[in-house]
């Protein structure tokens, strides 16, 4: 599948990008908006009827089912029992005085990398996983739009980009992503 990454800084940008994505021909199963928690997903959600996947939230299930190698990162103590050791907590949010519960006491003990097993599960690698990890990380939100479409069919020399996914990009400019990266 081939993608484009949209980072935006407001939850509005986001917003009116899902509403000019579907107005564009995009349907919900080929968009995927990522956030950093409920606080920065509730109201995305609301307007646009399109399920936010939050980063805390993916991190903290008990049972990682369906979401690939969340299961190594939980067998390293990610967000689970390495870490409730180290700050005696019993359940997200049971502690706000730890920076909002122990997925910010994960990154803390982490470092830089803390959201890698989880954006990889989503289907981001490399790049795309450093680029969403950052901007999740300051709390901005990511659209994905993901097509079995092949831009090389489009693809001419200094012409302009005629795939669906030329299409996102454009959306993404004009509500004033803050960046946008191709994915594999």
């Amino acid at each position: 599948m081939a993608k484009k990454i949209g980072v935006f800084d407001t939850e509005q940008q986001a917003i009116t990008a899902i509403e000019q994505l579907e107005q564009a021909g995009f349907v919900k199963s080929e968009l995927k908006v990522l956030a950093k928690d409920s606080y920065h997903s509730r109201r995305v959600e609301a307007e646009s009827n399109v399920h936010v996947d939050e980063l805390s939230e993916l991190e903290d299930m008990p049972d990682r089912q369906g979401l690939g190698s969340l299961g190594m990162a939980a067998a390293s103590g990610f967000g689970g029992a390495g870490v409730n050791a180290v700050y005696g907590i019993t359940g997200y949010g049971s502690a706000p005085y730890i920076a909002g519960g122990y997925p910010f006491a994960a990154a803390m003990l982490l470092g830089d990398d803390e959201h890698s097993d989880t954006l990889q599960a989503l289907g981001l690698d490399g790049d795309e996983v450093k680029l969403c990890s950052d901007a999740l990380q300051s709390g901005s939100l990511i659209v994905i739009v993901e097509t079995d479409e092949s831009k090389s069919l489009f693809d001419k020399d200094g012409g302009p980009d005629l795939s669906r996914l030329g299409a996102a990009e454009a959306v993404f400019r004009a509500c004033s992503a803050s960046s946008i990266a191709d994915g594999a």
